[in-house]
């Protein structure tokens, strides 16, 4: 700074400053009250911070937790230490940094279930600090494994000699799908994996014996980086072969109504137990009755492992589109097996798979509604069968 000076005789003679040496001198008063102010953070020298954990990750796994951060261009830090529980827990992790961006790896094992908040710092070899990194991260145990839901298998079956598994819809966006396992041709265990958006497996290899079962377990991830994958607890299913129909020889049938006139026109419920799929049980006609119709077929005794009824029909508008299924003990008390649809097509007979096995001597179709504008109802021949 170039400061002019001037100095000028009068009558006192004493010395005029210039407005710039005034300025001047004014800055020089200010700078030395602001050292003095600041005085007190350099009392102890420069404070030094060591290179903080950088671009920090964290992983959650079952009871455990895993980091990994990168001291960037700082040889100088020699440990870490990280804190959790309001610094109520903590541990050091000794480093040896070359400043070359070093990446630190950190496992935290035997940790409860919950989420935590974590500070780490990193500290050089006089013991100076970094500044503080914080982070949160989730440990997983037993409440969150008991919270997880087991994929539905709607069915499991042995067809045209493979196993086929039908499943219900997808449990969770967490989910990464199932896997089965089960004993192939050659007798060895195996596993595979059904993704969670496959609604059907087929397994080709499957040993199919009498009451043999596979058993199966939904598997998790419940973060992109845990570190463990979760699993439902291990289930059975028994796998049901190819429908074995009971014979039909004792059974009666009776219906809520049946078409008595003569003729043709007979068509009574027995006709549907005859063993002939061209004779049908029609309800009355004269006068009309309406839909729901019901017939009911007694076994003439107790039959174990019912596995479900099974209905033949032809495409008409009298085809039933909704029946009820029902099953008893003593022809008065009974136990509905559900509402399922029937395909209005002929020529074949159409399946309908109990939720479990019965064991009953009687069993009722009720029909519910038509296939078509009508109020009457016709079914051509029905069944029982085991697998």
């Amino acid at each position: 700074m170039n400061t002019q000076i001037i100095q000028k005789k009068g009558l006192r003679g004493h010395i005029r400053i210039l407005p710039a040496m005034a300025l001047a001198l004014f800055t020089l008063v200010a700078c030395t009250q602001m050292d003095h102010t600041f005085d007190q953070f350099w009392a102890d020298g420069e404070k030094v911070y060591p290179a903080p954990a950088d671009n920090v990750m964290i992983y959650p796994g079952k009871n455990r937790i895993a980091f990994s951060w990168i001291i960037n261009g700082d040889p100088n830090v020699k440990k870490a230490r990280i804190f959790w529980n309001y610094s109520n827990d903590s541990l050091e992790v000794p480093i040896n940094a070359t400043g070359k961006g070093d990446t630190v790896k950190l496992m935290l094992n035997d940790m409860p279930e919950g989420s935590y908040a974590f500070t780490i710092f990193t500290y050089d070899q006089k013991g100076n600090k970094s500044i503080p990194v914080n982070k949160v991260g989730k440990v997983y145990g037993d409440t969150y494994i008991s919270s997880l839901l087991t994929r539905v298998i709607r069915s499991a079956f042995y067809i045209d000699d493979a196993l086929v598994i039908a499943w219900g819809d997808p449990v969770d966006a967490t989910s990464i799908g199932s896997e089965i396992r089960y004993t192939n041709t050659s007798g060895e265990l195996k596993s595979i994996i059904a993704g969670p958006q496959v609604d059907t497996t087929i397994v080709e290899d499957f040993k199919f014996l009498l009451d043999v079962s596979f058993d199966f377990k939904t598997i998790y991830i419940p973060d992109s980086l845990s570190i463990d994958t979760f699993y439902t607890a291990p289930q059975a299913v028994r796998v049901k072969g190819p429908a074995t129909e009971f014979a039909t020889t004792g059974w009666t049938a009776t219906a809520s109504s049946f078409d008595s006139r003569s003729g043709a026109s007979y068509r009574p419920p027995s006709n549907t137990i005859d063993g002939n799929f061209t004779t049908i049980w029609v309800n009355q006609i004269t006068p009309a009755t309406n839909y729901p119709h019901t017939l009911t077929i007694d076994m003439g005794k107790t039959v174990e492992r019912i596995e479900g009824i099974w209905i033949r029909v032809a495409r008409r508008n009298e085809t039933p589109k909704t029946v009820e299924l029902l099953v008893s003990d003593n022809g008065t008390d009974w136990t509905s097996m559900g509402m399922y649809p029937l395909q209005n097509e002929g020529g074949f007979n159409q399946y309908i798979d109990f939720p479990e096995a019965q064991t009953a001597r009687y069993f009722r179709i009720v029909a519910v509604a038509p296939t078509g504008n009508t109020v009457n109802v016709a079914i051509y021949e029905v069944g029982a069968y085991t697998r």
